[in-house]
């Protein structure tokens, strides 16, 4: 859905979803990270990467709640 497509997500929202995790900055870089060897090691080409990974990064307000 966030990408454009036609499937409607119509579950709880990030923010609900990971209250009171205490997921740090340090902790979601991680896992940004690891999704962006994924892509490399698959060979998802470039642009592909950067829309999902901006799309990732857009979650961050709503996933991070930890130092």
């Amino acid at each position: 859905m966030a990408r454009g497509g036609p499937q409607k997500y119509t579950g709880r929202s990030m923010k609900n979803v990971h209250a009171g995790m205490g997921i740090t900055n340090a902790e979601f870089d991680a896992l940004a990270g690891d999704l962006k060897a994924s892509l490399d090691k698959f060979k998802v080409p470039t642009q592909e990467q950067q829309e999902l990974l901006a799309i990732v990064g857009s979650t961050r307000a709503d996933i991070v709640s930890g130092r």
